[in-house]
Formats: C-alpha cells, structure tokens, sequence
C-alpha cells in the first residue's frame, strides 16, 4: 500500500469517526478544501503538508459548542 493509500484510508476513517465533510476536513487541516480529493487523483504532497494533516489528526478532537439562543429584541 502506497503512503498516499494510506494516508487517504487514514482520512476516511477519521471523517467518518468525526462526522465531518472531506472538504471541511481539507480545508481545517491542509487549507485546501479539495485536499482530499487531488490525493485520490494521484497529486503530490508536500511532507511538511502531510505532517500538518497527520498533527491535526492527532490533536484531540473539540466541538464547538453552538452559539448562545438570541433572546428576543422586544423582550
């Protein structure tokens, strides 16, 4: 298996596992929204990329809270 293969397995897992898109995982991770895609069609990658997205993977994973409800303007 290619690094690429299984820097790509490596990515689906951790998209899945997090629920997230793999566009919003590009675009956190390398700031390329189509990162994974290009990996699929062969691009190259940079090691210092490739370490960026390995570091990001392995940070501990934090949702943000969603913002505090508006109270009403007449209230």
């Amino acid at each position: 298996m290619s690094n690429h293969t299984k820097l790509i397995r490596e990515i689906e897992d951790y998209v899945r596992r997090r629920g997230i898109a793999e566009t919003t995982f590009g675009r956190i991770a390398a700031g390329d929204t189509y990162f994974v895609s290009r990996l699929r069609k062969g691009g190259s990658l940079l090691v210092r990329t490739e370490e960026r997205v390995r570091k990001f993977m392995a940070a501990p994973f934090e949702k943000k809270a969603a913002p505090p409800a508006k109270e009403p303007a007449n209230a």
